[in-house]
Protein backbone atom coordinates (compact mmCIF):
# COMPACT_ATOMS: atom_id res chain seq x y z
CA UNK A 1 0.00 0.00 0.00
CA UNK A 2 1.57 3.55 -0.72
CA UNK A 3 1.71 6.10 1.76
CA UNK A 4 -1.13 9.02 1.62
CA UNK A 5 2.33 11.57 2.08
CA UNK A 6 4.64 9.74 -0.74
CA UNK A 7 6.01 12.65 -2.77
CA UNK A 8 5.79 9.95 -5.97
CA UNK A 9 1.92 9.67 -6.06
CA UNK A 10 0.38 12.80 -7.64
CA UNK A 11 -2.77 13.87 -8.96
CA UNK A 12 -3.82 13.05 -12.15
CA UNK A 13 -2.66 15.88 -14.83
CA UNK A 14 -6.09 15.33 -16.74
CA UNK A 15 -8.36 15.72 -14.19
CA UNK A 16 -10.01 18.56 -13.95
CA UNK A 17 -9.91 20.80 -10.35
CA UNK A 18 -13.36 22.66 -9.22
CA UNK A 19 -13.18 26.39 -10.39
CA UNK A 20 -15.43 29.18 -10.28
CA UNK A 21 -16.74 32.54 -11.66
CA UNK A 22 -17.46 35.38 -9.72
CA UNK A 23 -19.25 38.67 -11.06
CA UNK A 24 -19.94 41.97 -9.57
CA UNK A 25 -21.75 44.66 -11.34
CA UNK A 26 -21.82 48.28 -10.51
CA UNK A 27 -23.32 51.15 -12.40
CA UNK A 28 -22.23 54.28 -13.79
CA UNK A 29 -20.88 55.88 -10.37
CA UNK A 30 -19.23 52.38 -9.49
CA UNK A 31 -21.86 51.15 -6.86
CA UNK A 32 -22.50 47.49 -6.53
CA UNK A 33 -25.83 46.42 -8.03
CA UNK A 34 -28.35 44.49 -6.44
CA UNK A 35 -30.90 41.64 -7.85
CA UNK A 36 -29.20 41.59 -11.09
CA UNK A 37 -30.26 38.21 -13.19
CA UNK A 38 -26.94 36.46 -14.64
CA UNK A 39 -27.25 33.64 -17.20
CA UNK A 40 -23.60 31.52 -17.35
CA UNK A 41 -23.57 29.27 -19.68
CA UNK A 42 -21.38 26.11 -21.27
CA UNK A 43 -19.57 26.99 -24.16
CA UNK A 44 -20.22 24.66 -26.71
CA UNK A 45 -23.79 23.26 -24.85
CA UNK A 46 -27.18 24.54 -24.89
CA UNK A 47 -26.79 24.35 -20.53
CA UNK A 48 -27.32 27.24 -18.32
CA UNK A 49 -27.32 28.31 -14.43
CA UNK A 50 -28.89 31.35 -13.36
CA UNK A 51 -28.07 33.58 -10.67
CA UNK A 52 -29.32 37.23 -9.17
CA UNK A 53 -26.50 39.00 -7.58
CA UNK A 54 -26.64 40.04 -3.61
CA UNK A 55 -26.66 43.28 -1.80
CA UNK A 56 -22.79 43.10 -2.66
CA UNK A 57 -23.61 43.41 -6.49
CA UNK A 58 -21.87 39.80 -6.33
CA UNK A 59 -23.19 36.78 -7.83
CA UNK A 60 -20.90 33.59 -7.49
CA UNK A 61 -20.55 30.55 -9.57
CA UNK A 62 -19.42 27.64 -8.00
CA UNK A 63 -18.54 24.00 -8.95
CA UNK A 64 -17.02 24.76 -12.14
CA UNK A 65 -14.85 22.88 -14.27
CA UNK A 66 -12.05 24.82 -14.76
CA UNK A 67 -12.04 26.28 -18.00
CA UNK A 68 -14.20 28.88 -20.30
CA UNK A 69 -17.57 29.74 -19.83
CA UNK A 70 -20.14 31.98 -21.38
CA UNK A 71 -21.72 35.01 -19.51
CA UNK A 72 -24.98 37.62 -20.04
CA UNK A 73 -27.31 40.24 -18.13
CA UNK A 74 -30.55 38.56 -18.48
CA UNK A 75 -32.78 41.29 -18.52
CA UNK A 76 -30.41 43.92 -20.42
CA UNK A 77 -30.02 44.74 -23.64
CA UNK A 78 -26.51 43.96 -24.85
CA UNK A 79 -25.60 47.64 -25.88
CA UNK A 80 -26.11 48.88 -22.22
CA UNK A 81 -23.85 46.19 -20.68
CA UNK A 82 -19.75 45.37 -20.83
CA UNK A 83 -17.19 43.92 -19.31
CA UNK A 84 -14.89 46.02 -17.68
CA UNK A 85 -11.59 43.80 -16.72
CA UNK A 86 -11.43 40.92 -14.71
CA UNK A 87 -9.11 40.17 -11.30
CA UNK A 88 -7.98 36.81 -10.48
CA UNK A 89 -9.32 34.86 -7.78
CA UNK A 90 -7.36 33.24 -4.86
CA UNK A 91 -7.43 29.42 -4.50
CA UNK A 92 -10.99 28.30 -3.25
CA UNK A 93 -12.49 24.75 -1.07
CA UNK A 94 -14.28 22.97 -4.33
CA UNK A 95 -18.03 22.83 -3.96
CA UNK A 96 -21.00 20.31 -5.87
CA UNK A 97 -21.03 21.45 -9.33
CA UNK A 98 -24.49 23.67 -9.99
CA UNK A 99 -27.78 22.44 -11.04
CA UNK A 100 -27.49 23.37 -15.07
CA UNK A 101 -30.46 23.93 -16.70
CA UNK A 102 -31.83 24.99 -20.25
CA UNK A 103 -30.84 27.88 -21.81
CA UNK A 104 -33.23 30.97 -19.97
CA UNK A 105 -35.68 32.01 -23.10
CA UNK A 106 -35.88 36.08 -24.07
CA UNK A 107 -39.24 37.20 -21.99
CA UNK A 108 -41.62 38.91 -23.77
CA UNK A 109 -41.05 43.01 -22.23
CA UNK A 110 -44.02 44.71 -22.27
CA UNK A 111 -45.16 47.26 -19.39
CA UNK A 112 -48.70 49.85 -18.72
CA UNK A 113 -47.67 53.22 -18.19
CA UNK A 114 -49.44 55.20 -15.02
CA UNK A 115 -48.96 58.41 -16.92
CA UNK A 116 -46.13 59.21 -14.56
CA UNK A 117 -43.72 57.77 -16.23
CA UNK A 118 -41.07 59.41 -18.89
CA UNK A 119 -39.56 57.27 -21.82
CA UNK A 120 -36.07 57.53 -20.26
CA UNK A 121 -37.72 55.98 -16.81
CA UNK A 122 -39.45 53.12 -18.75
CA UNK A 123 -37.00 52.24 -20.92
CA UNK A 124 -34.23 52.16 -17.85
CA UNK A 125 -37.13 50.11 -16.85
CA UNK A 126 -37.35 47.54 -19.14
CA UNK A 127 -32.92 47.45 -19.20
CA UNK A 128 -33.14 48.50 -23.04
CA UNK A 129 -32.24 52.34 -24.94
CA UNK A 130 -35.22 54.31 -25.38
CA UNK A 131 -35.10 54.05 -29.23
CA UNK A 132 -36.87 50.23 -28.82
CA UNK A 133 -40.14 51.31 -27.01
CA UNK A 134 -43.05 50.90 -28.90
CA UNK A 135 -46.69 51.31 -28.46
CA UNK A 136 -48.17 47.32 -28.48
CA UNK A 137 -51.32 48.92 -30.48
CA UNK A 138 -49.82 50.91 -33.04
CA UNK A 139 -46.69 49.90 -32.97
CA UNK A 140 -45.15 53.36 -33.44
CA UNK A 141 -41.94 54.22 -31.58
CA UNK A 142 -42.90 56.79 -28.60
CA UNK A 143 -41.75 60.60 -28.68
CA UNK A 144 -38.64 60.73 -26.08
CA UNK A 145 -40.16 64.67 -24.98
CA UNK A 146 -43.85 63.52 -24.33
CA UNK A 147 -44.80 61.44 -21.47
CA UNK A 148 -46.81 57.92 -22.65
CA UNK A 149 -50.59 58.49 -21.47
CA UNK A 150 -52.14 56.45 -18.36
CA UNK A 151 -53.35 52.90 -19.72
CA UNK A 152 -50.71 52.65 -22.81
CA UNK A 153 -49.22 49.38 -23.07
CA UNK A 154 -45.48 49.56 -24.23
CA UNK A 155 -43.69 47.06 -26.01
CA UNK A 156 -39.69 46.66 -26.60
CA UNK A 157 -39.02 45.82 -30.02
CA UNK A 158 -36.62 42.59 -30.56
CA UNK A 159 -33.01 42.45 -30.04
CA UNK A 160 -30.00 39.81 -29.94
CA UNK A 161 -29.33 38.72 -26.23
CA UNK A 162 -25.38 38.06 -26.77
CA UNK A 163 -22.49 36.32 -24.55
CA UNK A 164 -19.27 37.58 -22.94
CA UNK A 165 -16.87 34.65 -22.87
CA UNK A 166 -15.28 34.37 -18.96
CA UNK A 167 -12.63 32.22 -17.22
CA UNK A 168 -13.01 30.10 -13.90
CA UNK A 169 -10.81 32.00 -11.39
CA UNK A 170 -11.29 35.14 -12.30
CA UNK A 171 -13.67 37.82 -10.83
CA UNK A 172 -15.40 39.57 -13.81
CA UNK A 173 -16.36 43.33 -13.07
CA UNK A 174 -19.53 44.34 -15.16
CA UNK A 175 -20.65 47.81 -15.89
CA UNK A 176 -24.74 48.42 -16.18
CA UNK A 177 -24.20 51.29 -18.06
CA UNK A 178 -27.15 53.57 -17.20
CA UNK A 179 -30.00 55.71 -19.52
CA UNK A 180 -29.67 59.30 -18.52
CA UNK A 181 -32.13 61.61 -18.00
CA UNK A 182 -32.08 65.76 -18.97
CA UNK A 183 -33.00 67.98 -17.19
CA UNK A 184 -33.07 71.67 -18.60
CA UNK A 185 -34.84 74.70 -16.50
CA UNK A 186 -34.56 78.22 -18.23
CA UNK A 187 -34.93 80.48 -15.06
CA UNK A 188 -36.76 84.12 -14.97
CA UNK A 189 -37.09 86.61 -12.43
CA UNK A 190 -40.18 88.38 -11.77
CA UNK A 191 -40.17 90.17 -14.71
CA UNK A 192 -40.14 87.00 -16.79
CA UNK A 193 -36.65 87.84 -17.94
CA UNK A 194 -34.03 85.01 -17.55
CA UNK A 195 -31.77 85.25 -15.12
CA UNK A 196 -28.26 84.44 -17.25
CA UNK A 197 -25.03 84.02 -15.77
CA UNK A 198 -26.62 83.44 -12.32
CA UNK A 199 -24.79 80.64 -9.57
CA UNK A 200 -26.65 77.70 -8.40
CA UNK A 201 -26.79 75.11 -6.06
CA UNK A 202 -28.76 71.54 -7.63
CA UNK A 203 -29.01 68.73 -4.73
CA UNK A 204 -30.59 65.36 -6.10
CA UNK A 205 -32.28 62.71 -4.13
CA UNK A 206 -32.93 58.81 -5.55
CA UNK A 207 -35.79 56.43 -5.38
CA UNK A 208 -34.25 54.93 -2.05
CA UNK A 209 -33.67 58.46 -0.48
CA UNK A 210 -29.92 58.94 -0.83
CA UNK A 211 -28.58 62.21 -1.47
CA UNK A 212 -26.07 62.71 -3.91
CA UNK A 213 -23.21 65.54 -3.63
CA UNK A 214 -24.56 68.97 -4.33
CA UNK A 215 -23.66 70.22 -7.84
CA UNK A 216 -22.86 73.81 -8.38
CA UNK A 217 -23.22 75.59 -11.72
CA UNK A 218 -24.11 79.02 -13.68
CA UNK A 219 -27.33 79.29 -15.60
CA UNK A 220 -26.16 80.00 -19.47
CA UNK A 221 -26.92 82.94 -21.61
CA UNK A 222 -30.55 81.81 -21.55
CA UNK A 223 -31.05 81.57 -18.11
CA UNK A 224 -30.72 77.78 -18.43
CA UNK A 225 -29.89 74.93 -16.16
CA UNK A 226 -28.64 71.80 -17.84
CA UNK A 227 -27.79 69.17 -16.20
CA UNK A 228 -27.80 65.43 -16.62
CA UNK A 229 -29.00 62.85 -14.00
CA UNK A 230 -29.15 59.31 -13.05
CA UNK A 231 -32.85 57.35 -14.43
CA UNK A 232 -33.01 56.52 -10.22
CA UNK A 233 -33.25 60.44 -9.61
CA UNK A 234 -36.35 61.50 -7.96
CA UNK A 235 -36.38 64.89 -6.76
CA UNK A 236 -33.90 67.62 -6.34
CA UNK A 237 -33.93 71.05 -4.53
CA UNK A 238 -32.29 74.15 -6.84
CA UNK A 239 -31.03 76.93 -4.90
CA UNK A 240 -30.72 80.30 -7.42
CA UNK A 241 -27.81 82.70 -6.35
CA UNK A 242 -27.33 80.81 -3.06
CA UNK A 243 -26.43 83.46 0.02
CA UNK A 244 -27.37 86.54 -2.04
CA UNK A 245 -30.11 88.75 -1.49
CA UNK A 246 -32.23 87.27 -4.38
CA UNK A 247 -31.79 83.46 -3.82
CA UNK A 248 -34.59 81.53 -4.50
CA UNK A 249 -35.27 77.98 -4.06
CA UNK A 250 -36.95 75.57 -6.09
CA UNK A 251 -38.40 72.08 -5.46
CA UNK A 252 -38.49 69.74 -8.54
CA UNK A 253 -39.90 66.25 -9.59
CA UNK A 254 -37.78 64.12 -11.83
CA UNK A 255 -40.24 61.97 -12.89
CA UNK A 256 -42.99 62.54 -15.96
CA UNK A 257 -45.60 64.92 -14.18
CA UNK A 258 -49.46 64.09 -15.16
CA UNK A 259 -50.98 66.14 -18.14
CA UNK A 260 -51.67 70.09 -17.84
CA UNK A 261 -55.08 68.96 -18.77
CA UNK A 262 -55.46 67.44 -15.01
CA UNK A 263 -55.18 69.72 -11.63
CA UNK A 264 -51.63 68.01 -10.11
CA UNK A 265 -50.00 68.27 -13.79
CA UNK A 266 -51.13 72.03 -13.89
CA UNK A 267 -49.93 72.76 -10.64
CA UNK A 268 -46.47 71.39 -10.59
CA UNK A 269 -45.92 73.01 -14.05
CA UNK A 270 -46.48 76.14 -13.16
CA UNK A 271 -44.83 75.68 -9.52
CA UNK A 272 -41.49 74.77 -11.51
CA UNK A 273 -41.60 77.69 -13.49
CA UNK A 274 -42.04 79.54 -10.52
CA UNK A 275 -46.07 80.37 -10.41
CA UNK A 276 -47.11 79.47 -6.59
CA UNK A 277 -49.90 77.62 -6.13
CA UNK A 278 -49.84 77.81 -2.69
CA UNK A 279 -49.89 74.45 -1.97
CA UNK A 280 -53.25 73.09 -3.52
CA UNK A 281 -53.51 70.06 -4.87
CA UNK A 282 -55.88 68.15 -6.92
CA UNK A 283 -58.33 70.91 -7.19
CA UNK A 284 -58.26 74.32 -9.39
CA UNK A 285 -58.54 76.71 -5.94
CA UNK A 286 -58.36 80.23 -5.47
CA UNK A 287 -54.31 80.46 -5.13
CA UNK A 288 -53.91 77.98 -8.15
CA UNK A 289 -56.39 80.45 -10.20
CA UNK A 290 -54.58 83.18 -9.35
CA UNK A 291 -50.96 81.57 -10.43
CA UNK A 292 -52.83 80.65 -14.00
CA UNK A 293 -53.31 84.61 -14.25
CA UNK A 294 -49.87 85.25 -13.22
CA UNK A 295 -48.69 82.84 -16.47
CA UNK A 296 -51.29 84.28 -18.71
CA UNK A 297 -50.05 87.91 -18.12
CA UNK A 298 -46.47 86.70 -18.02
CA UNK A 299 -47.38 85.15 -21.68
CA UNK A 300 -49.32 88.18 -23.14
CA UNK A 301 -52.64 85.75 -22.18
CA UNK A 302 -55.65 87.74 -20.89
CA UNK A 303 -55.39 86.85 -17.72
CA UNK A 304 -58.84 84.95 -16.89
CA UNK A 305 -57.37 82.27 -14.21
CA UNK A 306 -59.16 79.58 -16.45
CA UNK A 307 -57.02 76.77 -17.30
CA UNK A 308 -58.07 76.70 -21.13
CA UNK A 309 -56.72 75.15 -24.34
CA UNK A 310 -54.69 77.99 -24.73
CA UNK A 311 -53.06 78.23 -21.54
CA UNK A 312 -52.55 74.66 -21.08
CA UNK A 313 -50.71 74.59 -24.19
CA UNK A 314 -48.42 77.27 -23.51
CA UNK A 315 -47.67 75.96 -20.11
CA UNK A 316 -46.69 72.46 -21.75
CA UNK A 317 -44.34 74.17 -24.24
CA UNK A 318 -43.00 76.41 -22.18
CA UNK A 319 -42.25 73.31 -19.20
CA UNK A 320 -41.12 71.47 -22.30
CA UNK A 321 -42.50 68.45 -20.93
Amino acid sequence: MTAQNDPAVAPCPLQKRPGQVEVVVVDDQETPLANVALELAKRTEDEAVCLRTDEHGVAVFKGLDEGRYRLRLLDVEPALWRVLGQLPLPKREGSKAPAWGALSKPPSLTWTCDGTESVSVLAARLGVQPSRLRDAQSGQSLAAEVPPLSGTRVAVSAFTREWREVDTGYRQVVHRIGIPLALVLTLRDGTHRPRVHQPYLLKVWLDDEEELPAREGMTDAAGRVAEVLSERAVRGELTVSPGKQDERKVTLRFAALRPTTEPDGLQERLENLGFSCGGERGELGSKTRRAVEWFQYALGIPPSGDADDATCAALGLLHRS
